[in-house]
């Protein structure tokens, strides 16, 4: 049964052409209405309010910004696809930050933009094989670069106090072995949970034993 309509925006012809022909066969897709601007998107829009829109990247009168703001002036949360040549995480950061829903490449297969259609119908967010996994390389990325500028910052007397805690010193024991005084030590201790956001010592000996000889 067919249940959802759909707006195409896209300023090439055979662009939206092949949107059209990827779509028009599936089940879940009661209308289409393909338009060669934003604003005759928005136009069309007003009549057929809870459609799914699926909007090229680059259109020629409108940016995304400005057609997004027409959007929600008609429905407070409009389903919004992006397609786009670019999987560049920029790019995608920049259209989930205006508040669209889903982003897919100009290689999205049939199968994956019907799913994606379906999807945000939902009310959910859809992403193309390629843009999931733009996304997820992005985040591990970062939170690899992070977790090494953490470990950089610890400095080399702090990991020998880590490393005597991690053997069940005390401050005062450890203050011995490093000829320095037990509040030191303690300032060290405070400084290693600051940095590693830990919050007592079970947690600095946890941390210390899951990176073995490379915290």
């Amino acid at each position: 049964m067919k249940t959802t309509a759909i707006h195409i925006a896209d300023g090439s012809e055979i662009s939206r052409s092949g949107l059209v022909c990827l779509l028009e066969k599936s089940s879940h897709i009661d209308q289409i209405y393909a338009h060669p601007t934003a604003k005759k998107l928005l136009k069309s829009y007003r009549s057929v309010p809870n459609a799914i829109c699926i909007v090229s990247s680059s259109l020629p009168d409108l940016s995304l910004k400005e057609l997004m703001s027409g959007l929600t002036e008609i429905n407070p949360s409009p389903g919004v696809i992006i397609v786009s040549g670019s999987s560049d995480i920029g790019h995608v950061n920049q259209a989930l930050n205006a508040g669209v829903k889903g982003y897919v490449t100009r290689q999205v297969s049939g199968s994956e933009l019907e799913k994606a259609v379906v999807t945000v119908a939902r009310g959910e967010q859809a992403f193309s094989r390629k843009i999931t996994k733009t996304i997820v390389a992005h985040y591990a990325n970062k939170r690899h670069t992070h977790t090494d500028a953490v470990q950089n910052s610890i400095t080399k007397r702090e990991k020998e106090v880590l490393s005597l805690i991690v053997k069940g010193l005390t401050s005062s024991e450890i203050a011995k072995r490093l000829y320095i005084s037990p509040r030191t030590v303690e300032t060290h201790r405070s400084n290693l949970m600051q940095k590693l956001d830990i919050k007592n010592t079970a947690g600095l000996v946890r941390y210390a034993l899951e990176r073995g000889e490379n915290f």
